[in-house]
């Protein structure tokens, strides 16, 4: 398949917005193989672990868990406008699979308000601000998020470029200017880690499943794993193990050679020369 790049007018929606719409990232056989996964494994999470307070499941890693996952690594239709944002120096911080049920019915419109947050941990509170890009996540959704209300993601445009938290008014449930994200089964969204986002309430029948990879700069350390996921590596190509976290030489991370960053060609090949 083509690889689809990032055209200069999502370059700058993103620059702008701090996410990115991408609609039918995956096919409907995809999405009925990442469903099938998704809830094998929700079922035996439930099962062991139940609901958190927030009544909901999430699992973390959870590339490991399937194959399937590992084709999303490099997704074709969505991969490249990570590179084009990104870079070809970049590797996995994140796979995450969360899944929201219905809530309760008496479930208030203040529902994780108190939530809203950036990406990144402590980097958040010890980084001088305006903090800079330093990864970004991908939202891939498996259920039919197209209406709100549907336990969706909420961002608030432009908040990317922020100093400080966003204004919001006494007593309202979200910061001004807040939206959600909606969708079909297929979807994607790409947001960085500098929009505040949030996830509100699960007033549907349908239970609410999205699939979450975060690709960040090689120097940034991964959330899931200290080493590259063993197992996986002899099943993947030498982007994909550059994406998994593999380093070649002593000075891997910081002074890459082309050995260690493969996906370097591969950008130079599709975006250095493009107009």
């Amino acid at each position: 398949m083509q690889p689809v790049l990032l055209t200069e007018a999502q370059r700058a929606a993103f620059d702008r917005d701090g996410f990115l719409i991408v609609r039918d990232a995956l096919p409907a056989a995809m999405v009925e193989r990442l469903n099938a996964a998704a809830d094998r494994l929700y079922a035996e999470g439930v099962a062991k672990e139940g609901l958190s307070s927030r009544n909901h499941w999430q699992m973390r890693n959870c590339i490991v868990e399937d194959e399937i996952f590992l084709e999303l690594l490099d997704c074709p239709t969505v991969f490249p406008l990570v590179v084009g944002i990104l870079g070809w120096d970049i590797h996995l911080i994140t796979s995450h699979l969360i899944v929201r049920p219905p809530s309760p019915p008496d479930t208030s419109v203040h529902f994780k308000g108190e939530g809203w947050h950036r990406d990144g941990g402590q980097s958040y509170w010890q980084m001088q601000e305006p903090h800079p890009r330093i990864f970004l996540k991908v939202a891939y959704m498996l259920s039919d998020q197209s209406e709100p209300g549907r336990g969706n993601t909420q961002v608030i445009p432009g908040s990317n470029r922020l100093i400080g938290p966003p204004a919001q008014a006494e007593g309202a449930p979200h910061p001004y200017g807040a939206v959600e994200i909606c969708g079909k089964p297929g979807d994607a969204f790409l947001f960085e880690q500098r929009t505040w986002h949030a996830v509100g309430p699960n007033y549907s029948d349908i239970t609410r499943k999205t699939l979450f990879f975060g690709y960040g700069y090689r120097w940034v350390r991964a959330m899931d794993y200290q080493t590259p996921p063993e197992r996986l590596l002899p099943l993947c190509s030498p982007i994909r193990r550059q994406l998994l976290g593999e380093v070649k030489t002593q000075m891997g991370v910081y002074l890459p050679t082309d050995e260690d960053v493969p996906l370097r060609a591969w950008w130079k090949a599709h975006y250095q020369n493009s107009p």
